[in-house]
């Protein structure tokens, strides 16, 4: 349920003379398998070492294990990076100790019978604090120990926010380890202060029991359908945010970095998008995406609705939508095509070629690269490709990496600089901002990839190369 690092792990070539027991080659597997059937997990507990499943162990530990044995490309998700430092109270020199993290460990201040406050116990952990006299630190300036100040703070923050509530502690009395069984309610959202992004609650491990036995369940929200799932070994039934409230079970929570709220109105540069592609690919659905409403007429047939380019504009952005520019002539191609330029004056800055997942036959490879030919080649940098239809995916039982390499879709990508986006039409609103997040960064400036000028004589640039190869083989055979 964290597709980046699922997506990471998948990426990942395994080493051809790794043994079975390689954790990297079970993740592997069970992502296959869970992709159309239930699975096993006895392939990863083997590879970290468990022998005997019924013998508890701590959730943490293992957590930890797996990012550390994934190596940073898959684990990168959870990382994070937290300085401790340090301030002489006496002249104020301060050093900064900076260490990557996975988790943040909160301590429970409270008894068994109190309630506990997440969101306070995360504010103690990033307090200052004096320490004691016998823990001063010893300061260079000063050249002694003095009262030292000590804190810490995060320098670059996680996409997933995982904090381990320390419910295991050793009583001296007892001279052993007790669990606190405090309850407490899981914020479904962090936000700690200003400089912090926005979290999303997204997954809690509970743990039932006490330090020498107990049952671990998670509890996730799906990220296709946003509904809460229990998953208790074998059994996967739908629960309710509800059960997170006055709870003594939650153990581990995990937080999904919010993404920067775009609207239409806060796009920083005007963006002229010009939808290209072949024929019922989507592309009046994606402008509809884009303006986040219905701008332009969909269907649902297999005929084409668009049938000449049209322009809507909302806020800074202006979408035009084009019929099967495909089926024309060359002269009908370029009056079409500096009416489309028009209709975005000065001239697009985005271009998007729009196709369905799945179906990107040998046909629309060349239609996309006959495109590209008509336009100078550094035009291409400015193109993205848009693929519909996402849903197909989970069919496969495929990442977007694999169909792209398996469709030997490679190299279309990677002329547009490896720029590709998966929208699910039927689902399209829950794709719009991050769209607009993306095609944004593509606009970084007031540029124009194809003004009409330009247009103009890239097309007479063609014409005359035609000319000239018609000319030059009309000489090989007369000679």
């Amino acid at each position: 349920m964290t597709p980046k690092f699922r997506e990471a792990v998948v990426s990942q070539n395994v080493p051809g003379d790794c043994g079975q027991e390689n954790l990297l080659l079970q993740l592997k597997k069970l992502f296959e398998q869970l992709s159309d059937k239930a699975a096993s997990t006895e392939g990863i507990t083997k590879s970290l070492g468990v022998r005997n499943v019924f013998e508890q162990q701590d959730a943490v530990e293992y957590y930890r294990k797996i990012l550390k044995a994934m190596g940073t490309h898959a684990s990168k998700v959870f990382e994070g990076k937290m300085s401790n430092i340090t301030k002489c109270c006496k002249c104020g020199e301060e050093t900064k100790e900076t260490n990557t993290f996975i988790s943040i460990l909160l301590s429970i201040d409270v008894g068994n019978d109190e309630k506990y406050d997440v969101k306070n116990g995360l504010k103690t952990f990033f307090e200052h604090s004096k320490l004691e006299e016998d823990d001063w630190m010893y300061c260079d300036k000063c050249d002694q120990k003095t009262e030292t100040e000590t804190w810490s703070a995060i320098d670059d923050y996680p996409t997933v926010l995982t904090l381990h509530l320390k419910r295991f502690d050793f009583d001296y009395m007892q001279m052993s380890y007790k669990k606190n069984e405090c309850c407490l309610d899981v914020p479904p959202s962090l936000h700690n202060g200003d400089k912090w992004p926005k979290y999303d609650l997204y997954a809690v491990i509970n743990h039932r029991g006490g330090y020498t036995g107990g049952h671990y369940d998670a509890i996730i929200r799906s990220y296709e359908n946003g509904k809460w799932y229990c998953f208790d070994d074998y059994t996967v039934r739908q629960t309710s945010e509800a059960s997170l409230k006055n709870s003594h079970l939650p153990y581990m929570l995990m937080y999904r970095k919010g993404k920067a709220v775009l609207s239409h109105d806060s796009v920083l540069h005007p963006m002229r998008i010009l939808l290209m592609g072949p024929s019922r690919a989507g592309k009046s659905a994606v402008g509809n995406i884009i303006l986040g409403g219905n701008y332009f007429t969909c269907g649902s047939g297999s005929e084409t609705v668009t049938k000449a380019s049209m322009a809507k504009t909302v806020g800074k952005i202006t979408v035009v939508d084009t019929p099967n520019l495909f089926s024309l002539d060359e002269q009908s191609w370029s009056r079409e095509m500096e009416k489309c330029i028009e209709l975005c004056d000065p001239g697009p800055n985005v271009i998007l070629w729009v196709t369905p997942i799945c179906t990107f036959s040998e046909q629309q490879q060349g239609l996309f690269h006959a495109f590209r030919k008509r336009l100078d080649s550094g035009m291409t940098k400015h193109m993205m490709i848009i693929f519909t239809n996402g849903r197909e995916l989970k069919k496969l039982g495929q990442t977007i990496n694999t169909f792209i390499k398996r469709s030997k879709l490679s190299k279309v990508v990677g002329s547009c600089q490896n720029r590709y986006h998966v929208i699910d039409i039927p689902n399209g609103h829950n794709y719009t901002l991050e769209l607009l997040e993306n095609l944004s960064k593509m606009v970084t400036s007031e540029f124009t990839a194809i003004s009409k000028r330009q247009f103009k004589h890239c097309i007479r640039r063609k014409k005359f190369l035609r000319r000239k190869s018609l000319k030059t083989l009309k000489m090989l055979k007369s000679d």
